[in-house]
């Protein structure tokens, strides 16, 4: 009995609020609030860390799936370039004026006239 009346008062106490002035908590609240203050923003710092890291990934794969672009499109115009593929596709739009020429470049030098 003497314990269950003691589970009940201290039940009591703290429903009550008074296990607040009868323990000395009052005197070391400022401490606790200044606990509970950085628990909260460690949890908040975490939360923002485990968005940033997120956006990160998110911004890793997007620059992955870019550059694969890239080079698919690199390697298409490489191979339009060639000169084979280049008359072909002339001719195909129906462009026959051109022709490649016979002879290779050269440099042409003006001189000032004075």
């Amino acid at each position: 009995m003497p314990k269950a009346k003691a589970i009940l008062s201290n039940i009591i106490d703290v429903v009550s609020g008074d296990i607040i002035t009868k323990k000395g908590i009052d005197k070391k609240l400022p401490f606790i609030i200044y606990i509970f203050f950085l628990i909260i923003l460690y949890i908040i710092w975490g939360l923002m860390v485990e968005d940033k890291m997120t956006v990160i990934r998110d911004n890793e794969k997007e620059i992955e799936t870019l550059k694969i672009e890239y080079y698919q499109k690199e390697l298409t115009l490489t191979g339009l370039n060639q000169k084979s593929k280049v008359e072909n596709l002339l001719l195909q739009n129906g462009v026959t004026d051109l022709k490649a020429p016979e002879d290779p470049p050269r440099r042409i030098l003006v001189k000032d006239a004075k």
